[in-house]
């Protein structure tokens, strides 16, 4: 690559769903500062029919070879060239099945007529498979797209169309030059679609669906046009091109893809019908589009120099999203659950041994899958929370915006943003986010009192509980002590403080704003749960201080009977993250202790912790009550059917069969936990009602929540019935692993879904395809259904059947399982 530099993009596509290939030719403007013969590219998967290059009015013959193990097209030319040239390349390829590239997608219409629409998805390394480029983040060029389709076909690329002429029975779209940009971020769509118009100034903004569903984008579309215009102002920069597409696809592998001005979402998160969806699925689409629109600025605009920083693109949109949703809908209360939701993910997976920085080496694109993970998402929006936090709302805002400012249509890495927030808040940014950025894992801070003197210790937490003592974090503490606030940035393994106050009470990382734990000596926490069962600790402290102290009982440095013990003081407890939290914590202990013979008193416990929360809520929702109750209540109704009680499970089979005879009878919040009591209880007959309403369903969103029932049995044979259901064409493959996840959860699947996976594997592969980032999913899932002695059965089979980018996947669910099993037998120990 080195010397030639590509310029512009002329591509032009003719897809045919005949037989699902298309002919492309290209012209690349070249910049060639070193007189060269040889130009390699990267290229997989396609066949080149013709190639050569242009000089002046020269053209110099060519011959191409591609090596298809490394994915490189090396063009061979018939004498040097150097300074401006452009390379000419005729070729085909193949509109795949795998979601990756450009591939096809399957729906049916109203009339039940098979359809077929053309879509791509390039992240991380695949607009090779569509046409040769230099496909790599830093190397950005412009592109003139055309697309010459059937005539009863419409056309979407990132920019509007300038011109459409007939060409014999077919029509060529022709595209306006994109903004110079990375050939990730490039998009083709074909297909027959409707529109639902919107505007935002001169922008116009397009939710776009197959034919009869655009009514189902008129929140999405309300939610674009409120989330464009906030980040623009956020930012102080304007959405720089002249359209923004909404487009719902119905085979999608991933949840949405930010390609510039043409974002793409799985239909269940851009579609959404008032009397189906829920309040969750309304809340996650807003999520989503506000995730995608912050990448049009933030990986779009300035894009990362290489994989080693996707955080940079992934961690900020799941922090902005955040941020501009909870500016519109402050009552969902959206940073709690972030708090809940992505931080916990992060720590979870930042405990183990077999994790990775945030910052990771990437060779090549099977690793680059690898790592869209919770630590590239979460972690990193956590961390950014945290440095927010440090700096100040306004200094970070302004550090942002220097750093778009500079870097705006090129590339950058992060350590220019710390330079930038860094500059503006006069803070040592840049050292500080090194140690959170580069080195793997978090902080557990050991905190001992002495009357006034409060000494801190780190060091990095693991779940094993096992010690690594080089680990050094710069941390910024804050310690509360009444209304008395003290900040220090903690940058040695110890530091003292003096409190002001030697009968006070103080707490450390209130608000849980820094990314690490903290393990208080036994009289600070007794004095702490005194403020908890008094309710004078602010609402995400209490939450944070059981959820430290339950995953000190996981790495041992606890007992349970002290985090049981320590619940009593939540007995009056009424905010959302903290009952979910302690409710999860419970029912994770019911399910790990099913089998042992003391089962019977955690089981009375969560079971009367839950029931208080039920008997607060009630089935069905009240006038004005909170966002979160509904989602509060989906999972207490689910747990407490689960955990046996009676009249849960008789009104949720009353519900159900009321539900068959009107399908308006029963609200959407309530679905999912109904239809999964149902079959927790049901027989063949259940199964059968459950598999109809499967397939008659033609949303999306329906369609999973009946599949997630059908993961829910009790009956080995009706679990076994569901696998087999996901090899067939009636589940999609991008929703192959809902049956895998929800089965693996099911305490009923365990001596299920290990054999049927490995009976099985070829034919998955076969159905999701090599590359597909959901193997990531599907391998973790193992996790559920066995225990470490079977861990060796797990490791010969991926042996000798491996699949490239889902080694430190394997790694890190064979690790929980040791940890899990570990526990269980710390527990055991403690209750026999």
């Amino acid at each position: 690559m080195a010397g030639i530099t590509p310029v512009n993009y002329e591509l032009k596509f003719e897809p045919s769903f005949h037989n699902f290939k298309f002919n492309g030719t290209e012209t690349i403007t070249l910049n060639l500062s070193k007189s060269t013969n040889s130009i390699i590219l990267d290229a997989a998967e396609l066949t080149i029919k013709k190639c050569h290059a242009v000089q002046g009015t020269k053209i110099i013959s060519a011959k191409p070879s591609i090596n298809e193990k490394n994915e490189r097209l090396t063009i061979k030319l018939a004498k040097k060239i150097k300074g401006k040239a452009k390379l000419c390349i005729e070729f085909t390829g193949i509109l795949n099945d795998r979601l990756l590239g450009f591939y096809k997608s399957q729906y049916k219409d109203k009339k039940g007529k098979t359809k077929y629409l053309a879509t791509t998805q390039f992240e991380a390394a695949d607009a090779r498979r569509a046409f040769p480029c230099w496909d790599e983040p830093a190397v950005k060029a412009t592109f003139d797209v055309t697309l010459l389709v059937d005539k009863h076909l419409d056309a979407i690329s990132n920019m509007p169309v300038t011109s459409k002429k007939n060409v014999g029975s077919k029509i060529l779209y022709k595209f306006g030059r994109t903004p110079i940009m990375s050939t990730y971020l490039l998009y083709l769509g074909v297909g027959e679609f409707e529109y639902l118009y919107g505007k935002l100034r001169n922008i116009k903004i397009r939710i776009v669906t197959t034919k009869g569903n655009k009514n189902k984008g008129k929140l999405s579309l309300d939610f674009t046009k409120k989330f464009l215009g906030e980040y623009e102002k956020y930012f102080g920069i304007k959405y720089p091109l002249p359209k923004l597409d909404m487009i719902a696809i119905p085979d999608f592998a991933a949840g949405a893809m930010e390609n510039w001005g043409a974002i793409t979402f799985r239909e269940a998160i851009l579609l959404y019908d008032p009397k189906t969806s829920s309040t969750r699925t309304k809340q996650y689409i807003a999520e989503v589009i506000s995730h995608e629109i912050a990448h049009q600025w933030f990986g779009n605009l300035v894009t990362m120099k290489w994989w080693n920083d996707l955080w940079l693109n992934e961690s900020f949109a799941t922090f902005m999203a955040t941020k501009i949703v909870n500016k519109f809908y402050p009552e969902w209360d959206l940073w709690d659950q972030f708090l809940d939701d992505a931080m916990l993910q992060a720590m979870s997976l930042d405990a183990l041994k077999n994790s990775h920085p945030i910052n990771v080496d990437v060779k090549h694109p099977a690793q680059i899958r690898e790592i869209f993970d919770a630590i590239s998402y979460d972690k990193g929006g956590s961390v950014l929370r945290m440095l927010e936090n440090y700096v100040g709302i306004e200094n970070f805002r302004k550090g942002l915006k220097h750093y778009l400012a500079k870097h705006r249509y090129s590339n950058a890495e992060g350590r220019d943003l710390w330079n930038s927030i860094g500059k503006i808040a006069h803070k040592p940014v840049d050292s500080m986010m090194k140690t959170w950025i580069d080195q793997v894992g978090y902080p557990i801070v050991v905190v001992k009192r002495d009357n006034s003197k409060i000494s801190l210790t780190q060091k990095r937490f693991l779940s094993d509980g096992s010690r690594v003592s080089k680990n050094k974090w710069a941390i910024p503490i804050q310690i509360e002590e009444g209304n008395y606030e003290n900040s220090i940035l903690m940058k040695s393994h110890s530091s003292s403080v003096s409190l002001k106050n030697k009968d006070s009470n103080f707490i450390i990382n209130s608000g849980r704003y820094g990314f690490y734990r903290v393990q208080y000596d036994d009289h600070s926490l007794a004095n702490l749960s005194l403020l908890i069962d008094e309710k004078i600790l602010n609402h995400v402290d209490r939450w944070s201080l059981q959820n430290d102290l339950f995953s000190q009982c996981i790495s041992g440095t606890k007992q349970l009977q002290e985090y049981l013990d320590f619940t009593t003081s939540y007995h009056d407890e009424d905010d959302y993250i903290t009952l979910l939290n302690l409710a999860q914590n419970l029912y994770y202990l019911y399910k790990l202790t099913i089998k042992e013979k003391f089962s019977d008193e955690i089981r009375t416990y969560t079971v009367q912790f839950l029931g208080t929360i039920f008997d607060r809520l009630g089935w069905d929702s009240k006038k004005n009550e909170k966002h979160t109750d509904s989602l509060l209540r989906s999972f207490v109704i689910t747990a407490l059917g689960k955990l046996g009680d009676k009249e849960i499970l008789g009104e949720a089979n009353k519900r159900f069969n009321k539900f068959l005879k009107n399908k308006n009878s029963l609200v959407a919040d309530l679905q999912e936990p109904v239809f999964v009591l149902a079959a927790w209880q049901g027989d063949k007959k259940t199964y059968s009602k459950l598999l109809s309403l499967y397939r008659k369903s033609t949303l999306q969103e329906e369609k999973i929540r009946f599949l997630m029932a059908m993961c829910n049995f009790k009956q080995k044979n009706l679990l076994l019935k569901t696998l087999a259901l996901s090899l067939t064409p009636d589940v999609r493959s991008q929703n192959i692993r809902v049956p895998i996840m929800g089965i693996s959860a099911n305490i009923h699947g365990r001596d299920v879904l290990w054999p049927w996976l490995k009976k099985h594997w070829k034919k998955l592969i076969r159905k999701f395809g090599v590359g597909n980032p959901l193997a990531n999913r599907i391998v973790a899932s193992v996790g559920g259904v066995i225990d470490d002695k079977q861990e060796r059965d797990v490791r010969n089979f991926f042996k000798r059947n491996p699949l490239p980018g889902t080694e430190r996947v394997i790694e890190q669910t064979l690790e929980r399982v040791r940890i899990r099993s570990k526990f269980l037998r710390r527990i055991k120990k403690e209750f026999i």
